[in-house]
């Protein structure tokens, strides 16, 4: 039976690692999306391979105390054995000190026999005189032919005596034949109780040598089993090997993949850049071409009618603050500029910008138009870390915004995007490290967060 178990396992897991092993890993796929399936695929496999790998612990557990269950019974049943040979021992010590007695015993009725015997033969011949000579009427003939009295005296005490020496004998064969049924029996009961004996011990001991041989075999199918099932554990672990290098390896095509795909946005955004500012160059020529233009207009105007006055055109430095910057989300401020405890790590630090903060759907909107730099979410070691799902825009002039916490699944614009003032780009969410729904809003310059409170 225990073999059985074991050769049912085995099927058991070889049919399971082949199942595992017939799943495609094609880890030179160039498509994203193919490579993320197959990872997910691996993935899968390793969950249900560490689901196995649990099992077959639990078994193997499970085997080590059944193990060692089993190894005390057998140390308990050999226990038992030695106290049973020891009871064997001295029963048979008991049985040759009673055989001894019964031969004591069997002498004894012999010599009793015996005597019963030669009393048996002199009664016979007491009754065989009496049968031949007549019956007790002789000794009454023997004392009436005394002489005087004085014979008469002895031949009555002759033959009082002759009668009570036949008493006796017959007393004695009474009790010799009581004392010869007394020790047949007492020899027959001691016999038949050391038998008795004997064969339970015999009994007891041949059960508890076959519960030992069933322990035995036991011990040594539970350890096959074992070995069996951590076999099968470390098939797991070589199959979890295979599939942990082949998902490594799909990771860094994935990886290589975003990579190219970063680059090819990169250079999109810096492409876009540059065709925005051959054409901003083209609009500060044409211009700078009009106002000559009309600069020279007026001159020729001033000099024909020089009593018309010159109109000044004001203009807006390149160098203003105020109201460059929309806010980007309805809400309230709850966090500024400043420096302050980080609720969620509990350290001291720099809070590089706003907290707006608002319940429901809230939209957030780009506080000016310029290009999607980043779109995604922050993972650790990207430079977004603990921001959640994050944007940022860059706006030219050295001047770019960061939109952190945003809503899982809310993106609305791709790094490398153009995107005007107020377009929507996402919705205010408490992804990465937070601890209620709001936007976190920075704007740096030249690379240094900046407050943004005279921006907006």
């Amino acid at each position: 039976m225990a073999y059985k178990k074991l050769l049912v396992n085995s099927l058991a897991i070889t049919v399971a690692v082949g199942l595992f092993s017939t799943v495609p890993t094609n880890v030179k796929a160039a498509d994203l999306n193919e490579l993320q399936k197959q990872q997910q695929a691996i993935q899968q496999q390793r969950s249900t391979i560490d689901n196995h790998i649990d099992e077959k612990d639990h078994e193997v557990s499970v085997l080590e105390r059944k193990q060692q269950t089993t190894a005390a019974e057998l140390e308990s049943l050999v226990k038992s054995i030695r106290e049973t040979n020891k009871k064997l021992q001295k029963q048979q010590q008991e049985v040759a000190v009673t055989n001894a007695e019964v031969s004591k015993l069997k002498n004894e009725i012999v010599v009793l026999q015996k005597s019963i015997d030669d009393r048996l033969n002199l009664l016979k011949d007491r009754a065989r005189a009496i049968q031949v000579n007549g019956n007790g009427q002789e000794y009454m003939n023997v004392i009436l032919a005394s002489d005087n009295f004085s014979d008469f005296i002895d031949r009555a005490t002759m033959v009082s005596t002759l009668v009570n020496a036949d008493k006796d004998i017959m007393s004695d064969q009474k009790k010799d034949e009581d004392a010869l049924n007394s020790k047949q029996k007492q020899t027959e009961t001691k016999l038949a109780g050391l038998k008795k004996l004997s064969t339970e011990i015999a009994l007891s001991k041949n059960n508890l040598e076959s519960q030992k041989s069933q322990k035995d075999e036991l011990i040594l199918a539970i350890a096959a089993e074992k070995d069996l099932t951590q076999q099968q554990k470390n098939d797991l672990l070589a199959q979890q090997g295979e599939l942990a290098a082949n998902e490594q390896a799909i990771a860094g095509n994935i990886q290589a993949e975003k990579n190219r795909q970063a680059q090819q946005q990169l250079a999109a955004a810096r492409k876009a850049s540059e065709e925005r500012a051959a054409r901003e160059a083209r609009e500060a020529a044409a211009q700078a071409r009009s106002k000559v233009v009309t600069q020279t207009e007026t001159a020729a105007a001033a000099t024909t009618t020089p009593d018309t006055p010159a109109v000044s055109i004001p203009s807006i430095s390149a160098g203003s603050q105020t109201g460059m910057f929309i806010k980007p989300a309805a809400g309230i401020l709850t966090s500024g500029f400043s420096d302050r405890t980080n609720p969620v790590t509990g350290q001291h630090e720099s809070h590089k910008g706003q907290d707006i903060a608002a319940g429901g759907s809230v939209p957030i909107y780009a506080a000016a138009g310029g290009t999607v730099v980043f779109s995604g979410f922050g993972a650790p070691g990207s430079g977004y870390g603990g921001y959640g799902y994050v944007v940022e825009i860059d706006h030219g002039n050295g001047y770019q915004t960061l939109y952190g916490h945003m809503r899982a699944g809310s993106l609305q614009v791709v790094a490398g995007q153009s995107v005007s003032q107020g377009q929507g780009i996402g919705m205010m969410g408490s992804t990465g490290q937070s601890t209620g729904q709001h936007l976190h809003f920075e704007i740096h310059k030249n690379g240094v967060p900046v407050d943004p409170s005279p921006y907006i």
